[in-house]
């Protein structure tokens, strides 16, 4: 005896957090990525930092020009430094951010795959009792037809 298919109430609803959930993870991993190259840029940032103060040091041999055109170079490469590093840690709290909601995300869909589940579990329970209560009543049929029938004996 075969019984109705589970459906799940709420699957739409599941769908949609599947799907918020994924949209959250992507955001998450673009928001890494970005980081990844703030980072890096930072880096070469401060590379550039250390030469223009080695050149500032450098030119203090030489004449004043030389050492005003350096010392230029370092205040635009310290200005750089600096604006790179406010966007790390614009890009670090998007991580933080996307980190969070991913986080509540997973939880709303973790919460409907739960009661999907409990669903499931009364639905199967249900079957189980529909196909043991038929399973009886066939068994009581045949048991009555063999009272009835006429006996050879």
């Amino acid at each position: 005896m075969s019984g109705k298919k589970f459906r799940f109430s709420l699957q739409k609803v599941l769908e949609l957090r599947e799907h918020e959930t994924e949209q959250a993870r992507q955001a998450l991993a673009d928001a890494e990525r970005a980081l990844e190259e703030k980072e890096a840029a930072l880096e070469r940032a401060q590379s550039h930092l250390e030469e223009c103060r080695r050149r500032v040091v450098e030119a203090r041999r030489q004449d004043p020009a030389r050492i005003e055109q350096a010392d230029a170079f370092r205040r635009e490469a310290r200005q750089t430094v600096d604006e790179i590093r406010n966007a790390v840690e614009a890009c670090r709290d998007r991580v933080e951010t996307a980190r969070t909601t991913l986080q509540e995300r997973r939880q709303a869909e973790e919460a409907l795959d739960e009661l999907r589940t409990q669903e499931k579990d009364q639905h199967d329970q249900e079957q189980k009792k529909a196909s043991e209560a038929f399973f009886d009543e066939q068994a009581v049929l045949r048991h009555s037809r063999a009272d009835e029938a006429p006996s050879i004996l």
